[in-house]
């Protein structure tokens, strides 16, 4: 019997077999390994979107709580009792002035009448001041506020007259002044010449650093490192004159008081002194009369809490500007009553809703309207 031989073919049980063989093993393990690493990173990625999902837990609760504090604050500020509070620092006393019923109706009243009118004032001839403005989705509101004083008709006679004063929150629209409104309690505003003057010097420094930075995007190593180190002096010297500025802003704020007495200055002293041998002209009478002039101190000084950190629009609020002129013309005050105008709005302390009633705010009212309702409580003389 022949044998059938296959030349340059090997038996099919030997080595190819075990070739396979290994080669199906190395994929399985191949895909084990793979297998693994995908249920590592699935694993890791799960953690991870655990521990975002905790820590957007926690912020979350943690953002409901303040939201509640805050409107739990805006609710116990909005107290008829706590309307108009603040702790003066020249007598160590709490001061408060209340919110009526009376106050609010006539709050109500001009909320009303604005509404019906084309302008806020009804000085304004110009319709520079409009009341379309203030309800603006994008310029969003305006507090208002009203005084009810109390003056006497003359100066012989003790009958009592009723007088209203109003006020807006900071500006009106970009304007500080608008007739029949309270003024701002700051000298130095946007259109004094004092402020524009320095604006001029520090948008030209703006200027000078646009310029230079755009030649540095375009010069060589070298020349760029320079206009670098100029921009960077212009930038030092354009943020020193901006704090000028402001802190010159706030020497201009002026707050008058109810007190009925003052210290003697230094000048007084002198004048006194000066003058301490000559008794007509330094009888009690003209002590009595310089003593009893109208108060009025700069804001750092009666100011309740670190003065060096004045919060920004401290003293532009409605309450401020209405004790400031009821001072100022020799009124006493009766009641106030805050509310807000135009379309619903979010803030910092809660929503704001056109016709409700508010308190001074907690950071910039009531560090200085301690001071301002020292002695509010006495009789007209």
């Amino acid at each position: 019997m022949q044998r059938c031989v296959v030349v340059g073919r090997r038996c099919p049980s030997s080595s190819s077999a075990i070739i396979e063989k290994n080669e199906r093993e190395k994929k399985k393990k191949k895909c084990s390994r793979r297998s693994r690493r995908s249920s590592t990173v699935v694993g890791n990625n799960s953690d991870n979107d655990d521990d975002g999902r905790r820590r957007n837990q926690i912020n979350l609760k943690a953002n409901e709580r303040a939201n509640e504090r805050r409107k739990q604050a805006v609710i116990e500020l909005s107290k008829r009792e706590e309307a108009c509070k603040g702790y003066c620092n020249l007598c160590g006393k709490t001061h408060t002035l209340e919110r009526t019923r009376e106050a609010e109706e006539v709050a109500k009243a001009l909320l009303e009448k604005l509404r019906k009118q084309k302008s806020v004032s009804d000085e304004d001839e110009s319709g520079q001041f409009l009341v379309e403005d203030v309800y603006d989705q994008r310029t969003g509101g305006k507090m208002i506020g009203v005084l009810l004083c109390e003056t006497t008709t003359t100066t012989t006679t003790s009958e009592r007259e009723r007088k209203v004063l109003k006020a807006f929150s900071g500006q009106w629209m970009g304007e500080w002044v608008v007739p029949g409104w309270c003024p701002p309690l700051a000298r130095l505003t946007h259109d004094s010449s004092e402020y524009i003057e320095e604006r001029e010097k520090i948008e030209k420094l703006s200027e000078e650093i646009k310029k230079l930075e755009k030649e540095a995007s375009w010069s060589s190593s070298g020349s760029s490192g320079t206009a670098a180190t100029a921009v960077t002096e212009l930038k030092t010297k354009r943020k020193n004159m901006s704090r000028a500025l402001l802190e010159r802003i706030w020497d201009s704020y002026s707050l008058p008081s109810f007190r009925k007495e003052r210290k003697m200055s230094e000048s007084d002293d002198d004048d006194n002194s000066d003058n301490s041998n000559s008794s007509s002209s330094s009888s009690s009478s003209d002590i009595k009369n310089n003593r009893r002039k109208l108060v009025e101190l700069n804001i750092r000084k009666c100011y309740y809490g670190d003065a060096s950190k004045l919060p920004c629009g401290c003293g532009d609020c409605a309450a401020p500007k209405l004790l400031a002129e009821c001072a100022r013309k020799g009124w006493k005050p009766i009641a106030i009553a805050e509310t807000w105008m135009g379309p619903n709005v979010k803030r910092g302390a809660g929503l704001r809703e056109e016709g409700v009633f508010y308190g001074a705010c907690l950071e910039r009212c009531r560090p200085i309207l301690g001071y301002m309702l020292c002695d509010a409580a006495l009789e007209l003389e």
